[in-house]
C-alpha cells in the first residue's frame, strides 16, 4: 500500500470511529446536562482540569517515544515504558490527594472531589502499553474502535451514576470506574503483557527525547485551561459550567483534528524521516490540503449554526451557551491548522517550536485575559480565547519553513474559504431574517456574572 493510500485509509479510521466518539460525547453531554445542574458541571470542570494539569504537567512523550524510538516495539523498551508510566501515575496521585485541601480551598469546591480524582490518575497509570504499539505499527482501526468502545463505556457508567445520584461523588466514582475498565481492555487485547522489566539505557532515551514534551506539556496544559482556571476563580460556578459546556463542544473539532494528526501524520513523517524533505512534503501535501478545504467547509457551518443548536437541544438553564459557541469556533479553525503543523514536526523530532508556540499563547493568556474580563465580562474572555492560536500559528509556521516542509499556502487559502464560507452562511441567516449566529452575543455583559448592569 502507498503513502497516500495509507494517509487515506489512517485518515478514514480515525475520523469515522472519532465522529463516533463524538457522537457520543455530545449525546452524553446533552443527557448529563438535563440530570445536573450548571453549579454541579462547574466543580467538575474545576476538578477534572486540575487533574489534567497534575497529569500532563510530568508528560515525558511515553506514546511517541514508542512511535519514534527504532526500538519501540522491542518487549524490553515496551516494559521500561510501562514501569516509567506506573511510577509517574504513582507520583501524580499522590501530588493531586497531598494538594486537595489547598486547591479546594482556592476554588471553594468539596475536598472529596479532588481526592477522588487522585483515583482516576493511579488507576489509568496501570494499562498497558498495547495501545502505543498499534499507534506504532499504525494499527489505526483497530486503535481507533478502541477508544470508540471505551468511550462508550464511560457513558453509559456517567449517565447510570447521574441518574442513581446527580452529584459530583457520584460521577467522580463513575470516571474511576470507567478509568478501571479501559486499563483492563488494554490488558485484554495486549498481543504479549507486560512485566515488570526495566532499562536504564532505554530510560535514558526515552527521558532525552521526552524532555522537550515535557516542557511543552505544562505550557500545552496552562494554555488549554488557563481560561478555565481563571473563570473558575471569578466567576459564580453557574457560570462556570455554561462556559466549560460551550469550551468543550467547541474542542470537539479540534480534537479530532489533533487526533489524525498524532495517529496519522505523526507516525508517516516520523518512518519518511530519511527522505528528502521535498520528496517527504510530495507523499502528504495533496491529501493534507483536500483535508483541509473539508475541515474549513464543516467548521464555517458549525460557526453559522451552532447557536441554533445550542437553543434546540440544552434547556433554559444553558441557552448563555448559544452566543459563546461561534465566537469559540471561529478560534478553532486556526487551532486545527496548529495540530497538522505540530505533528509534522514532532515527526521530524522537532517539538521545541510547538513549545515556543505555546509560551507565546500563555503570556497571550496571563495579559489578556483579565484584562478583557474587566472590560467586558465574559465577552471579552471568549473572544480572547477564540483569538489565542495566532502566536502558536505563527511559531510553527516558521518551524516549518526551517525544516523545507511548509504548507503556507495550503494554510492561507483553506483559511479563506474558512471566513468566505461564513460570511456566505451568515449573510444568507441574515437575509432569511434569523439574524446571525453572531446576533445574540450580549451587549450589556455585568448581568451574565452576577453584577448589576
Amino acid at each position: 500500500m502507498n503513502t497516500n493510500a495509507k494517509i487515506v485509509r489512517a485518515t478514514f479510521w480515525t475520523a469515522a470511529t472519532y465522529a463516533a466518539s463524538i457522537v457520543l460525547r455530545f449525546g452524553s453531554n446533552v443527557v448529563l446536562s438535563r440530570l445536573l445542574t450548571p453549579e454541579t458541571l462547574g466543580v467538575l470542570l474545576i476538578v477534572n482540569t486540575v487533574r489534567q494539569g497534575i497529569e500532563l504537567s510530568s508528560d515525558i512523550g511515553l506514546a511517541q517515544n514508542v512511535v519514534q524510538n527504532k526500538s519501540g516495539g522491542t518487549a524490553r523498551f515496551l516494559n521500561t515504558i510501562w514501569v516509567l508510566q506506573i511510577l509517574r501515575g504513582v507520583a501524580q496521585s499522590v501530588l493531586v490527594f497531598a494538594s486537595a485541601v489547598w486547591i479546594a480551598g482556592l476554588y471553594n469546591v468539596p475536598v472529596l472531589a479532588f481526592e477522588l480524582s487522585a483515583g482516576i490518575l493511579v488507576v489509568g497509570a496501570l494499562a498497558s502499553t498495547s495501545l502505543f504499539l498499534m499507534h506504532r505499527n499504525m494499527q489505526i482501526a483497530r486503535m481507533s474502535l478502541f477508544e470508540v468502545g471505551v468511550d462508550a463505556i464511560g457513558a453509559s457508567i456517567a449517565i447510570t451514576a447521574a441518574l442513581l445520584s446527580p452529584t459530583v461523588t457520584s460521577l467522580l466514582i463513575a470516571a474511576i470506574v470507567s478509568q478501571a475498565m479501559r486499563t483492563l481492555l488494554t490488558h485484554l487485547i495486549a498481543e504479549e503483557p507486560n512485566k515488570l522489566q526495566f532499562s536504564s539505557e532505554y530510560a535514558r532515551e526515552i527521558l532525552q527525547f521526552g524532555r522537550w514534551i515535557f516542557l511543552s506539556s505544562i505550557v500545552i496544559f496552562l494554555c488549554a485551561s488557563f481560561d478555565r482556571l481563571y473563570i473558575g476563580k471569578v466567576a459564580p460556578l453557574a457560570l462556570v459550567g455554561i462556559y466549560g459546556l460551550a469550551r468543550g463542544l467547541s474542542d470537539l473539532p479540534a480534537a479530532m483534528v489533533a487526533r489524525i494528526g498524532y495517529s496519522v501524520i505523526f507516525p508517516i513523517v516520523s518512518a519518511n524521516q530519511s527522505l528528502a524533505r521535498s520528496d517527504a512534503r510530495s507523499k502528504v501535501a495533496r491529501v493534507r490540503f483536500a483535508f483541509l478545504l473539508a475541515a474549513a467547509s464543516i467548521i464555517a457551518f458549525c460557526v453559522s449554526f451552532a447557536d441554533v443548536v445550542v437553543a434546540l437541544i440544552y434547556d433554559a438553564r444553558y441557552h448563555d451557551a448559544a452566543w459563546m459557541l461561534p465566537i469559540l469556533l471561529c478560534g478553532v479553525w486556526l487551532a486545527i491548522l496548529c495540530s497538522i503543523n505540530e505533528y509534522v514536526l514532532l515527526g521530524f523530532g522537532k517539538p521545541a517550536y510547538n513549545m515556543i508556540g505555546n509560551i507565546i499563547k500563555l503570556i497571550y493568556y496571563v495579559v489578556f485575559l483579565p484584562l478583557a474580563f474587566q472590560a467586558v465580562g465574559m465577552v471579552g474572555i471568549v473572544m480572547v480565547v477564540s483569538g489565542s492560536e495566532v502566536g502558536r500559528y505563527l511559531a510553527l509556521a516558521v518551524g516549518q519553513k526551517r525544516e523545507n516542509f511548509s504548507f503556507i499556502r495550503q494554510d492561507l487559502i483553506a483559511s479563506l474559504l474558512f471566513v468566505a464560507l461564513v460570511a456566505l452562511f451568515s449573510w444568507l441567516r441574515l437575509v432569511a431574517g434569523f439574524g446571525t449566529a453572531f446576533s445574540t452575543v450580549p451587549l450589556e455583559f455585568g448581568w451574565l456574572l452576577g453584577r448589576p448592569s
